[in-house]
């Protein structure tokens, strides 16, 4: 009999449930097509089940003419919501609390004189949304680098490692005449990856279910990883191998912040028939 131990944060985060739940109720509202500027969320099941609801993501804000647009949780440009505004177009911000909190420190970082940086992917949804408030006026890093700026001022991409963040801003310290560093890394991501990581550790196999397609599922399937070797990143129950399982008796499962608790489940209950 395998046990199947489960994290107890894993699943939707404040932030996705919250601008699930939003949309739905929209389209419980509105008769019209309802358009997210890119995907909602990174996982691509929700996304097909929201499309099969008319709740459609579109690339470009010009191509939309009619109907509403909902700001998707990882932010929008500062140009397409200008756009909006423009064109008096029908919208919602779904933008996680998390995220707004991101732009407004580097916002105000950058009025009171500093550089600012950004730790994180230069080509995540978020922090390009970031960027745009700047004027696209800042420096991204993923790595520890000098800045020649006298006064440096540093945020953090919401599903940001925090030891590459800490190594970032180690490694700014006497660079800068004046450093200030603002830790925006999302408290129910940094949690999900400790308890993920010492689960790991005691189990035989992990799983880590999520888009592929997810920052956060990716950089959290790299740190289960370490800690077990015998780690699968999987999307879906359907991905699931039986010999994976072959004379284990313990398996972890957690999730992604972009993981609905349906496909957890799934995975839960299919590993248990294993």
């Amino acid at each position: 009999m395998i046990e199947v131990i489960k994290t107890k944060n894993c699943g939707f985060c404040f932030g996705v449930r919250r601008a699930v739940k939003a949309v739905l109720k929209e389209r419980g509202r509105t008769t019209g097509p309802i358009y997210t500027l890119g995907p909602l969320l990174h996982n691509p099941q929700v996304v097909q089940e929201l499309v099969s609801q008319d709740i459609v993501p579109v690339s470009d804000v010009r191509s939309v003419k009619s109907g509403t647009i909902a700001y998707r949780s990882h932010g929008i440009l500062r140009e397409e919501e200008e756009y909006i505004g423009r064109q008096r177009l029908s919208a919602i911000d779904l933008v996680c609390p998390f995220v707004k909190r991101v732009r407004k420190c580097a916002m105000l970082l950058r009025k009171e004189g500093y550089r600012v940086v950004i730790v994180g992917d230069p080509e995540h949804p978020e922090v390009k949304s970031v960027l745009s408030y700047l004027d696209n006026d800042g420096i991204v890093l993923q790595n520890p680098s000098s800045i020649e700026s006298s006064k440096v001022g540093v945020v953090s991409q919401t599903t940001q490692d925090q030891a590459t963040y800490v190594d970032i801003v180690q490694g700014l310290v006497g660079k800068a005449e004046e450093l200030r560093a603002f830790n925006t890394i999302c408290d129910s991501t940094r949690s999900r990856k400790e308890e993920a990581v010492a689960l790991a550790a005691r189990v035989d196999v992990m799983l880590v279910v999520g888009g592929r397609n997810s920052a956060n599922t990716t950089k959290l399937f790299h740190l289960v990883e370490k800690a077990q070797p015998n780690s699968h990143h999987i999307e879906t129950d359907e991905e699931l191998k039986p010999e994976w399982f072959a004379g284990v008796t313990k398996v972890g499962v957690t999730g992604g912040t972009s993981t609905p608790d349906s496909i957890i489940e799934k995975v839960e209950k299919r590993v248990k028939n294993f």
